[in-house]
């Protein structure tokens, strides 16, 4: 359940600094503490679905599976045309690419970022518990999506593209933070923006497309944005590891700027096209 993984991830940190010292006696890294509960879990959840969860079983086909396979080259090259022959929605994705190629890094390097500013005792706690409050700080950011919209008068392309703005600056704050209470304090707000971003672009996206068409471009724009989010990932990797984190979230702001402008020029074209 989504409400569950906050929950795991603060347990995550905690074990670590609990039961740490204990594993390593045994000659285990203090992380093995942490798969060892993880293992447990899975295990818990297989014997319970194994068990209470009772399912009809279903015929298979294997001819049905193999043709799910084939289709998937054709079904993302008819996505894909569709987002060419249509200005509105091919400036989307690229804003949502730049998106993902800014954001992406962050949310995975951050802890490496953050764990140096923590006494070495209780770092892992602490980075548990922050990892649980940027799920958190999300949802936070997605139920005020609807009240954020209200204030730009329902124009999700004004209100994803004022969510992509404050994002930038969040991101270059994140970056110049050098007390744990700052960064945590900047990375709770730059959560909820994130949060907040969610369901305009949403809301973009099928006003672009029609109703038969909305499933396979959901499933295109998961495509790009995780093609972004690598692209990302291993740029700012090079420019953290030649320069440093910090420029690396700096140099990736530029992208939210990026998205930025794409977002504008697309509200300016769906006001045309409803004129």
């Amino acid at each position: 359940m989504p409400w569950a993984w906050p929950w795991g991830l603060f347990g995550g940190g905690l074990l670590p600094d609990l039961l740490g010292s204990v594993t390593e006696r045994v000659g285990f890294s203090v992380y093995d503490v942490s798969y060892a509960a993880s293992l447990a879990v899975m295990l818990g959840v297989f014997i319970y679905t194994l068990f209470v969860i009772a399912e009809k079983p279903r015929p298979l086909n294997p001819q049905a599976l193999k043709q799910g396979f084939t289709t998937v080259p054709l079904v993302i090259r008819d996505a894909s045309l569709i987002a060419l022959r249509n200005p509105a929605l091919s400036m989307l994705l690229a804003a949502l690419v730049f998106f993902l190629m800014a954001t992406n890094p962050v949310e995975v390097i951050w802890p490496t970022h953050a764990k140096p500013m923590l006494e070495q005792g209780y770092a892992n706690t602490v980075i548990g518990i922050l990892t649980a409050a940027y799920f958190f700080s999300i949802a936070f950011g997605a139920s005020l999506s609807p009240r954020i919209s209200r204030i730009f008068r329902r124009r999700h392309t004004m209100t994803l593209a004022a969510a992509f703005a404050c994002l930038a600056g969040f991101q270059i704050a994140l970056a110049l933070q050098g007390s744990i209470v700052g960064f945590v304090t900047v990375f709770i707000l730059y959560s909820v923006f994130l949060g907040v971003s969610e369901t305009p672009a949403s809301s973009i996206l099928h006003r672009c497309v029609e109703d038969r068409q909305r499933s396979t471009m959901l499933s295109l724009r998961s495509l790009v944005q995780q093609l972004g989010a690598a692209l990302g990932l291993i740029l700012a990797g090079f420019i953290a590891e030649v320069y440093s984190t910090p420029t690396a979230w700096v140099i990736g702001s530029v992208f939210l700027v990026l998205a930025v402008l794409l977002i504008s020029i697309l509200a300016k074209r769906l006001t045309s096209e409803n004129d």
